[in-house]
C-alpha cells in the first residue's frame, strides 16, 4: 500500500510476482497488490497480464484496471475463464462505467459460450447504450440464438423493445445514465422480421418477449401474427401479451381482438380484455353490450372490472343496464361481492337520475349496525392486494402489532391460522368494530363482584359459565359468571380500520385474512 501511495514504478513487477505467488490465498495481499498497481498507474504491464497463465494475476489485473477506469480491461473479455470475463464485464458496465470499452462488451454476445446472467445482462445493456447498427444486430442475433438461455434471449428482446428511448437508469445496476435516443426507423427495419418469427418459437418466454417488443416498437406488420397468437397460443400469458401489443399498435382489428379476448377460456385473458376496453376507440354500444354480458355471466373479478369500465362509457349507452342492476340491488338479488363496483360505476356516470336511485336504495338499506353497513366488504376482495395492505400500508401499519410468519409485532394476536378460528363476519368485525370482541390474551376486563370488590385482568379464555383471567403474576384465575355483578371490557387498543382504509381496502384485507386457515409455524 505504501509503494502504491508514492506511485513507485519500479515496484510494479515485484508486486505482480507477489500476487502470483499469493495465488489468491490471502485476500488481504490480493487487495493490497491490486490497489497498489492501480495507484501506481502503469497500464501496459497490467493489460499484458491478460496473457498470463495465472488466474490470480488476471483477476487482480481486472480489479486494478477497473479502479483505473482503463479501457484496456476489455482484453480480458476474451479470457477462457468465465469468472474473469464476468468481472471484466462488471468493470466495464457498472458504477461510472468505462465508455470506450462498452462496444467490446456488447460484442461478447456474438460468440460467447458463457451463459451466466451477470455477464449476459451486462453485454445486453452495453449494446443498448452503444446504439450502433452493429449493437442492434448483436441484440437481434442473440434473441434468435437457440443455443442461448431462454431468459437471456427474452432479456435481449426486452432491451430491444426500449431501443428508441432507453431508460435513463442502467438496466443492471440502476445508476443514472442520462437520456439516450436511437433511430426508430433503424430498429423497425432490422428487427421486425426476426421478432415476428420469434412469435412462433417453442418457448413461451420467447414468444411473450417477442409480442411485448412488437407492441412497444410499434411494428405494424406484426398485427396479423399477433392476432393469430391471441387466437391460437397455448399459453394465456402469451395471449395477454399479444392482446396488449395489438392495443399498443392501435390496430383496426382491435374490436375483433377484444371480442376474442372476452371469449377466451382463461380468466386472465378475459380480464386483460376488460381492462383495455376503456381506453380503446370502439363503438360505445358494442362495448356496453359486451360488458353487460360479462356482468351477467362471468367471474367476480371480471364483473368488477366490467362494471368499472361501464361507468366510464356515455350514460346514454349504459343507463338501461344500470337501471336493471339497480332494480336487482333494490330487490336484494344483486351479488354483494360487486356492490362497491356498482356504486363506483354509477358515481362515474355523473347521472343525477342514477345517483338518486342508488341513494334511495342505500337509505332504505341503511343500518345503525356498523357490521351491517359493511356487509359489502365480506366477499369479492383481492387476497394479493390484501396481503400488501397487511405488510405495507403506510397508515394501517398492521404489522406493528400483529405477527405473520416470522414478521411483525406481538401487541396483537398472531394472524397465522386466524381464519381457522374466526369466520369472515368476525374478521370484518375485528377491523371495523375492534372493541366488539376482544381476543383471548389481549383484552382487559374489570369485574364487579359486589360488596365493593372488583377484579381486573387480561381475559385468557371465556366459556358459557366462566371467565379465565390473568391477574398480575398470579396463575390463571377462573371466575364463575354467576358471581359477577357487572362486567366492563376495556376498549381495544387496535385502531378502527374504517378511519384508515376505504371499503375496497377493507374488503381486500378480509379476503386475505380468510385464506389464513393453517397455523403452519
Amino acid at each position: 500500500e505504501a509503494l502504491g501511495r508514492i506511485a513507485y514504478e519500479p515496484a510494479v513487477q515485484p508486486i505482480i510476482h507477489m500476487l502470483e505467488a499469493n495465488n489468491e490465498e490471502d485476500a488481504y495481499l490480493r487487495h493490497a497488490g491490486s490497489l497498489a498497481l492501480a495507484r501506481i498507474g502503469k497500464v501496459d504491464p497490467i493489460v499484458a497480464l491478460s496473457n498470463s497463465s495465472s488466474r490470480a494475476l488476471r483477476i487482480a489485473a481486472v480489479v486494478a484496471l477497473r479502479r483505473m477506469s482503463d479501457p484496456g480491461v476489455a482484453k480480458f473479455l476474451n479470457d477462457k475463464d468465465e469468472f474473469v470475463v464476468t468481472e471484466a464485464a462488471r468493470a466495464i458496465n457498472d458504477d461510472l462505467n468505462i465508455k470506450e470499452a462498452l462496444p467490446a462488451l456488447g460484442n461478447v454476445l456474438k460468440n460467447t459460450s458463457f451463459t451466466n446472467e451477470a455477464l449476459i445482462r451486462r453485454a445486453v445493456n452495453a449494446n443498448l447504450e452503444v446504439g450502433t447498427e452493429e449493437a442492434l444486430q448483436n441484440l437481434i442475433a442473440y434473441s434468435m440464438n437457440e443455443k442461448a438461455p431462454a431468459n437471456m434471449r427474452a432479456e435481449a428482446m426486452d432491451a430491444l423493445s426500449t431501443w428508441t428511448r432507453p431508460s435513463v437508469l442502467d438496466r443492471v445496476d440502476g445508476r443514472y445514465r442520462g437520456e439516450i435516443e436511437h433511430d426508430p426507423a433503424q430498429v423497425e427495419t432490422l428487427a421486425a422480421t426476426p421478432l415476428i418469427q420469434l412469435l412462433k418459437n417453442k418457448d413461451a418466454a420467447i414468444r411473450l418477449a417477442a409480442a411485448n417488443a412488437i407492441g412497444k416498437l410499434g411494428i405494424e406488420k406484426g398485427a396479423d401474427p399477433l392476432l393469430a397468437q391471441l387466437k391460437n397460443d397455448s399459453k394465456p400469458e402469451v395471449r395477454v401479451a399479444a392482446l396488449e401489443a395489438l392495443a399498443a399498435l392501435n390496430d383496426d382489428q382491435m374490436d375483433q381482438a377484444i371480442q376474442q379476448a372476452l371469449a377466451d377460456k382463461d380468466k386472465s385473458v378475459r380480464v386483460a380484455g376488460l381492462d383495455l376496453m376503456a381506453n380503446l376507440d370502439m363503438p360505445k354500444d358494442l362495448m356496453a353490450s359486451l360488458l353487460t354480458e360479462v356482468v351477467n355471466t362471468r367471474t367476480t373479478e371480471e364483473k368488477q372490472a366490467a362494471l368499472v369500465t361501464l361507468g366510464s362509457l356515455p350514460v346514454e349507452n349504459t343507463q338501461p343496464v344500470f337501471e336493471k342492476l339497480l332494480a336487482e340491488l333494490k330487490n336484494g338479488k344483486f351479488p354483494p361481492e360487486i356492490h362497491l363496483e356498482l356504486e363506483e360505476a354509477i358515481d362515474s356516470t355523473h347521472s343525477d337520475q342514477l345517483m338518486a336511485q342508488l341513494s334511495e336504495i342505500q337509505k332504505s338499506n341503511a343500518s345503525d349496525d356498523v357490521l351491517a353497513s359493511y356487509q359489502d366488504c365480506l366477499f369479492g376482495g383481492d387476497p394479493d392486494k390484501g396481503q400488501r395492505i397487511l405488510f405495507r400500508h403506510p397508515t394501517a401499519q398492521c404489522m406493528r402489532c400483529h405477527s405473520y410468519d416470522d414478521f411483525g409485532g406481538n401487541a396483537g394476536p398472531r394472524l397465522n391460522g386466524i381464519a381457522g378460528k374466526l369466520s369472515r363476519e368476525q374478521l370484518l368485525e375485528a377491523l371495523v368494530n375492534p372493541s366488539a370482541r376482544l381476543s383471548p390474551g389481549f383484552g382487559v376486563v374489570t369485574l364487579d363482584m359486589g360488596g365493593g370488590k372488583t377484579i381486573g385482568g387480561i381475559l385468557q379464555e371465556e366459556t358459557e359459565t366462566a371467565l379465565v383471567l390473568k391477574i398480575g403474576d398470579k396463575p390463571d384465575t377462573t371466575i364463575m359468571k354467576d358471581q359477577v355483578v357487572k362486567r366492563v371490557s376495556a376498549a381495544s387498543s387496535m385502531p378502527d380500520m374504517k378511519t384508515l382504509l376505504n371499503k375496497k381496502e377493507i374488503r381486500d384485507l378480509v379476503s386475505f385474512l380468510a385464506t389464513l386457515k393453517e397455523d403452519d409455524i
